[in-house]
C-alpha cells in the first residue's frame, strides 16, 4: 500500500518549548532516539504498508504504542481493518473481558450499565441510545416527529408506515395511491408502489415490494415506505450514496462529514415497466452485498479509475453529474443538511441519555454510514443509518478510503497517551469516587502514586480532571469526577483539538453560521444552551481573533446577518427552504443573495468532494495486509480465545467434509435412480 498521508520523519533535536507550542498532533521519530511531544495517538494510514513486513519501518509507528503498553478489544465485532489498524500502531488486543483498555470498538448497542463504567481516557465508538437512528422505524419516526413540529424543514424521507402497528393507515394508503394512478390513467408502479423493510437488518436483507396489503405478511415490525421511482440515474443505472459520518459529542452536536465516500450503482439498467422477473433486485436494489452476486456485476479491480463497474467514488459520483451540468456542491450542501437534521432529530434522546450515563466527556464517539438516494431534481432522500457501517475491504477502492477513514476517525477520538503504570495508579481512586455515594463532609482519602508516574503526568487528558500535588491524587466525587460545566470546558477544548486533527473529515456542526440557521428547528434541551455556547466559543470568538480589524471569509455570514433586514428566523425559514425545493433551487446562483452569503463558505469547502483520492503513478494495495505475527500483540488470555476458536473452526470444517463425504454414496444412487 502506498503512503496515502505521509507523516513527516525528522531528525530533530528535543526543543525547550512547550508542549502547547507545539503543532497539534506531531510526535519526533528517530532511529537512536524517540520522543514524543503531544498527549493523543497520532494514527496515518501509511502504516498499514510496513506492519506485514519486518523491517524496520514499522517501528516508527508501533513504539510509541508499544512503549505506553496500549490495549484494545473488539466486542460482537470482528473487523480486520480495526484489528490491523491498532496492531500497526503498537496496541496490544485484549479479551473482551478486560475493562482495562484504552479503546473499545463495538459492532453492536452497548448497554448503559458498561457505559457508565468508562473511565476519562478510555474511547468507546458508541453513544447510548444512538440506535434512535441506526433502527429503520425509529428513525423514521423521529424524523416525522421533528417535521410535525418545526416543519417542511424535515422533509427529507418518504411517506412510511410500521407494520403491524399502522396496518389500518397503510390499508388507506394503498387504497388511495390506487385511486389516484387510476384517476391519472396509469398504471401501479413495478415492481412496486411501496418497498417493505425489516426494521432492524442491514445488507439488504428481507426487502421486497408491495402493491397491496396482501403483499404485506402479518408478522413484523416491518418498515414499508414510498417507493421513490424517479432516481437520478448514472449510465441509465440507479444509484446510491454511501456517506460517512463521524459523531464525537451530542451535547453540545458535534458532526463531521468525511469528504471521501461511496456511490454503489445497481447492477442492471433502471426501469419500472419490465415484467416480473427473478432479477428485480439487480435493477430497483444497490446494496453492494445483494448486486455482487449478479452476473451483471462489475468489479473495480483497478486503481485507475474511481467510477469504473457498479462501485465508484463519491467524487467520481460528483464529477460525472457536474459534467452533467448540475451543481453537485449545492447537492453536497443538501446531503449535509439532510445528515445535521437527522441528527438533531435524536439530539435530545441520546443527549439525556448521555447526561445520565457518561460521567466523563470526550470518552465516545461513533461513525455512522448515511444512505442517500437522489432524485431526478437532484433532491436527496435518506435511507437508512447505519450502525457501525461495513469495513470490509474486498477491493482496492475500500482498502483505500476505509483505511484513510478510520485513521483520521482514530484521531478525532483524540485516545489520550498515558501509560499504564499512570492508570494503573489512577484507576482505583476513580473507581472509588464512582461507586461512593456523593458527599461533601466525607474526607477524602489520598492514593499514592509512583513517583515516576507522577512526574510522567503532566497534562491531563481529555476527560480527566488533574489534581496531582505532591506526588498524590486526591479521591473523591467532587475532585476527580467533573460536573456539567467542567464537561462543557473539557468539549470545548476537545473540539479545538480535533480541528487540528480532523483529516479529510469536514466538520458541518457547528460551523459559521449554523447555530443561527438551524437553533429554529432545534428542540429546547434545556437551560444549559450548550449548542449555543459551544458555537460562539469555536465560532465567533475565532472570526474575531482572525478578523484583527477587517472582516475575514469565514466572518461574512454574521456580518450578512447583522446587515440584512431579514430577521433571522425569517432567514433560517428561507434557507430550510432552498435546501428543500430543489427544482425551485437548482443551483448556487438561484440561491437568494442572503442564503448565499452563509452558505458560500459551506459551497467552496464542498469541493473537497468532488477531489480525485487516487494520484497518478501511485500503486494501492488491492487488500489489507497480513499482519506478521510479531506484531499481532495479544494478551494471553486473548491469544488462548484465538486459538481456542482456531481449533472450533478446524473442528467444524472437518465435521462438514465428513458429512458431504458420508452423502455421497446417497447422492450418487440418487443420480443413478433417476437416470434408470
Amino acid at each position: 500500500m502506498a503512503p496515502i498521508r505521509p507523516v513527516e520523519e525528522a531528525e530533530r533535536c528535543s526543543q525547550s518549548s512547550s508542549v502547547e507550542d507545539q503543532e497539534v498532533g506531531d510526535y519526533l521519530v528517530a532511529r537512536t532516539r524517540k520522543n514524543r511531544n503531544c498527549d493523543y495517538m497520532l494514527f496515518s494510514s501509511d502504516a498499514l504498508s510496513h506492519i506485514a513486513s519486518d523491517s524496520k519501518a514499522s517501528e516508527k509507528y508501533t513504539w510509541l504504542g508499544e512503549r505506553l503498553r496500549l490495549t484494545f478489544k473488539m466486542m460482537r465485532s470482528d473487523s480486520r481493518l480495526i484489528r490491523t489498524m491498532c496492531h500497526s500502531h503498537g496496541f496490544t488486543q485484549c479479551s473482551n473481558k478486560n475493562p482495562a483498555v484504552n479503546v473499545i470498538w463495538m459492532g453492536a448497542p452497548v448497554k448503559s450499565i458498561k457505559m457508565r463504567e468508562l473511565m476519562p481516557w478510555q474511547r468507546l465508538n458508541q453513544f447510548p441510545r444512538s440506535t434512535e437512528i441506526t433502527k429503520k422505524d425509529r428513525l423514521y419516526e423521529n424524523i416525522e416527529r421533528s417535521k410535525s413540529i418545526f416543519g417542511d424543514a424535515y422533509d427529507f424521507i418518504p411517506e412510511f408506515y410500521v407494520t403491524p402497528r399502522e396496518n389500518k393507515k397503510m390499508e388507506q394508503a394503498f387504497d388511495r395511491v390506487a385511486r389516484e394512478i387510476a384517476a391519472a390513467g396509469g398504471e401501479l408502479c413495478f415492481p412496486g408502489e411501496f418497498i417493505v423493510k425489516p426494521t432492524n437488518s442491514r445488507q439488504g436483507k428481507g426487502i421486497f415490494f408491495a402493491n397491496s396489503m396482501a403483499d404485506i405478511p402479518a408478522e413484523g415490525p416491518l418498515l414499508v415506505s414510498r417507493y421513490l421511482k424517479d432516481p437520478y440515474l448514472v449510465n441509465n443505472h440507479k444509484f446510491d450514496l454511501r456517506i460517512y459520518v463521524a459523531v464525537t459529542s451530542f451535547y453540545p452536536l458535534v458532526a463531521y462529514v468525511y469528504s471521501e465516500g461511496l456511490a454503489r450503482l445497481a447492477s442492471k439498467p433502471y426501469d419500472i415497466s419490465a415484467s416480473s422477473s427473478e432479477s428485480d433486485e439487480y435493477v430497483h436494489l444497490t446494496n453492494y452485498s445483494i448486486n455482487k452476486n449478479s452476473t451483471s456485476f462489475v468489479r473495480n479491480e483497478s486503481m485507475s479509475s474511481e467510477d469504473l463497474g457498479h462501485k465508484w467514488t463519491l467524487g467520481a459520483l460528483l464529477r460525472y453529474v457536474e459534467n452533467e451540468g448540475k451543481d453537485a456542491k449545492l447537492l453536497m450542501l443538501r446531503i449535509e443538511d439532510l445528515i445535521v437534521k437527522s441528527l438533531l432529530s435524536i439530539q435530545n434522546s441520546v443527549s439525556t441519555a448521555s447526561r445520565t450515563t457518561l460521567r466523563f466527556a470526550s470518552t465516545n464517539f461513533e461513525l455512522f454510514g448515511f444512505d442517500v438516494l437522489v432524485d431526478q431534481s437532484l433532491k436527496p432522500w435518506l435511507l437508512e443509518v447505519n450502525l457501525s457501517p461495513s469495513l470490509a475491504c474486498d477491493a482496492p477502492l475500500d482498502s483505500l478510503l476505509k483505511t484513510r477513514l478510520i485513521a483520521d476517525l482514530l484521531n478525532l477520538a483524540c485516545i489520550p497517551l498515558l501509560d499504564k503504570k499512570i492508570i494503573d495508579s489512577v484507576t482505583p481512586a476513580l473507581r472509588k469516587s464512582m461507586n461512593s455515594q456523593e458527599s461533601e463532609s466525607s474526607d477524602p482519602d489520598e492514593i499514592e502514586l509512583d513517583p515516576k508516574c507522577a512526574r510522567t503526568l503532566k497534562r491531563r487528558p481529555v476527560g480527566l480532571k488533574r489534581s496531582v500535588q505532591n506526588k498524590r491524587i486526591v479521591s473523591g466525587t467532587t475532585s476527580l469526577i467533573p460536573n456539567n460545566e467542567k464537561k462543557f470546558e473539557q468539549i470545548v477544548r476537545k473540539v479545538e483539538l480535533e480541528e487540528g486533527r480532523r483529516g479529510d473529515f469536514i466538520r458541518v456542526f457547528p460551523r459559521n453560521g449554523t447555530w443561527g440557521m438551524y437553533s429554529p428547528v432545534m428542540e429546547d434541551l434545556g437551560n444549559d444552551d450548550f449548542d449555543e455556547r459551544l458555537s460562539e466559543e469555536v465560532i465567533v470568538k475565532k472570526n474575531m481573533k482572525n478578523s484583527s480589524g477587517h472582516v475575514s471569509p469565514s466572518n461574512s455570514s454574521t456580518s450578512a446577518s447583522s446587515s440584512s433586514s431579514v430577521h433571522i428566523e425569517d432567514l433560517s425559514d428561507l434557507f430550510h427552504d432552498v435546501m428543500m425545493q430543489c427544482d425551485k433551487y437548482p443551483s448556487l446562483a438561484d440561491v437568494p443573495i442572503e442564503v448565499r452569503e452563509i452558505i458560500s463558505p459551506w459551497y467552496e469547502q464542498a469541493s473537497g468532494y468532488t477531489k480525485k483520492i487516487t494520484q497518478e503513478g501511485e500503486t494501492y494495495a488491492s487488500k489489507l495486509p497480513v499482519i506478521r505475527s510479531t506484531a499481532r500483540l495479544r494478551t494471553k488470555s486473548c491469544a488462548e480465545f484465538y486459538e481456542g476458536r482456531k481449533i472450533q473452526m478446524a473442528k467444524k470444517k472437518e465435521a462438514e467434509a465428513a458429512a458431504l463425504k458420508e452423502n455421497e454414496p446417497a447422492v450418487s444412487q440418487s443420480i443413478s435412480a433417476k437416470r434408470v
